[in-house]
Parts: structure tokens; sequence; C-alpha cells
């Protein structure tokens, strides 16, 4: 059973049973969890008194501790139930900027040194020992991070996924992110795989995305070109060019390689609500198998809503291409 917790004041107060929906959501575009929570009103001298207040800090929990952030905002309306939104602290990195500049530093180590400068406790980030050398000027600490990621996906062809889990932050390969989520029917039943119980699945397949044949250029010149012929045979040629520095002349084929395996896929969009588990979060990989649109096979987790309302657990799962 889920609990809700808030501390404020270095004081703990269970607020279950004030608390009405409770929701939280996370994006694969997004550094961060967000939680968002009803909390009951009433004026009456005997109710119990409301603690949240902006800045308290939240926990969920469910046998173990599935969330912990702190309340960004507050919304009251009349005796309507208090609207809370809360973010874990990915909030911060989120909210701030920074100048940084790297001369060769390795990926994971120039990510260590961000969080280390902002404070944020490291879970542990998986070895990326691809060299940045870049100036940022002032930008938004969660799209430098993403941005170093981006370069060394670009050199490596690894998917890197960054979570914050409680307050500490992971960064891992994608591959190693497979979850198999279930739920209790009921004791007599055991746990069920929740892609057992899929409701209104939806699927939608393109190429308008597509790319097939991938040019790299420097200096007006093509200095390296990878291409499929079969998906060119079956789809038309769809090109991409791109430009790139100097000191990139040297990864040139595996640069345009990453890119041909990140473009050169028919792309999917795809939707499906079940069971809750608290596994389940974006940027994790799932199996899913549904026959009424053609479901099948590995999906990315793009993004993903839990809601508990009158204790039961559901999921919204936005789905894309592992």
């Amino acid at each position: 059973m889920h609990k809700l917790f808030c501390i404020t004041n270095n004081k703990q107060y269970d607020i279950t049973p004030l608390v009405g929906t409770i929701s939280w959501k996370s994006s694969v575009d997004q550094l961060g969890v967000q939680l968002n929570f009803e909390d009951a009103y009433n004026d009456d001298r005997y109710f119990p008194m409301n603690p949240v207040d902006l800045g308290s800090m939240v926990v969920l929990s469910n046998q173990f501790e599935v969330y912990r952030g702190m309340v960004v905002k507050e919304a009251k309306n009349g005796r309507s139930p208090i609207q809370y939104n809360s973010f874990d602290f990915a909030f911060y990195l989120n909210k701030s900027k920074a100048i940084y500049q790297f001369n060769g530093m390795a990926a994971d180590v120039a990510i260590k040194k961000i969080l280390t400068d902002f404070n944020v406790p490291v879970g542990s980030i998986t070895g990326i020992p691809v060299p940045i050398t870049k100036i940022y000027p002032g930008d938004v600490v969660s799209d430098i991070i993403k941005d170093i990621l981006k370069q060394a996906e670009l050199v490596t062809g690894i998917k890197y996924r960054l979570e914050m889990r409680v307050d500490k932050l992971y960064i891992e390969n994608q591959k190693d992110l497979i979850i198999a989520p279930t739920f209790m029917l009921a004791d007599i039943f055991g746990p069920l795989p929740v892609t057992s119980a899929i409701s209104n699945p939806s699927r939608s397949r393109s190429i308008e995305e597509m790319k097939n044949n991938i040019k790299l250029t420097n200096n007006n010149k093509v200095v390296s070109e990878v291409k499929s012929d079969y998906l060119i045979r079956k789809y038309g040629l769809l090109q991409e060019v791109q430009s790139i520095e100097d000191k990139d002349l040297g990864k040139a084929y595996t640069i345009a390689a990453s890119q041909l395996k990140d473009l050169g896929r028919i792309m999917e969009e795809n939707s499906i609500v079940v069971p809750g588990d608290d596994n389940a979060r974006a940027g994790r990989l799932l199996e899913v198998t549904e026959p009424i649109t053609g479901m099948k096979g590995l999906y990315l987790i793009k993004d993903v809503v839990h809601t508990i309302k009158s204790g039961i657990h559901t999921m919204q799962l936005g789905l894309g291409v592992a």
C-alpha cells in the first residue's frame, strides 16, 4: 500500500489519510520526476492540521521508497482540495544555469564535476571515456548534462539514461534497464505481468523522420557516408547531411554509423494503460505484445504517468522504438 509522508521543520507526518489522488510522471525529454497530489481542506477546528508547505519534503513509499521531492507549488481554490506540485532533486539542475569549459575531459568525469558543484549526490555513473571539448557560456545545467551525453552517444552508439532515485543521480546504459513490471489481481494468482491487462492501446508508425543515408561534411567536403541500401530500395532515398568540426574528423565514420542506427528505422508513437508498478519509469525498456495494434517486441518507455485514486494504481505508458 502506498503511503505519502510530509517532512516539515524536521518533523515527519503521515498525510496519507488527508490525500486524494496522487500522480507522478517522468519523461525521457526531461530530467527528474514530478509528483502531484491533492490535500483535503477543512476549516473545522477538529480537522487535522495540514503540515504541507512550500519547501516541504514529500516521500512516497510502498514497501520501499518510490519518490522523494520538494513541494514547489501550492494552489488553493475556496474549500476545494489543495493542489500541490513537487519535484525530485533534479529540480535544481533544471532551474539553475552555469558556465563550464571542458578541454578533453572524459564525459563521465565532466558530469560528476557538475553534480559535485551543485551538491547532487551520485548513485552511480557508468564509465563514458569520450573526451568533451566545449564551452557552455551560461546554459541550464540539465541541458549541459544532456548535451554531454548526446556527444557521447554519437561516438559510442550507446543510449545513456539519467534517473534520480530518491536523492541520488544515476546514469546507465539503456540496454541494462529492461524491466518486467507486475501487479496482483488476487493472492491466489500471484504476480501477473502488467502487459497481460492492457487497455486503450494505440499505435502510430511513420517513416516521415527516417534517414537512410547519412553524410557528414567538413569545410564543404563529404568526409564520411553511411547508408542502408535495403531501406533505400524499400522507401526511397531519405538523406541527412550534417557538418562536423575538425576535432571530430577521426570519429566521422563512427558518428555517421551511430546516426544511421538511430534514424534508419520506422518511428513509432504508442501508448497503453496498464495496472501500476513503481518500477516503470521513463527511459526503461519493456517487452510488449498487443495483438490489436500489432505491438510486439522491446519498447522504450518515453513517458509514464502513474495515478493512484481510491487505492487503485494505474499507469499510462508512452512507448517508442527501443
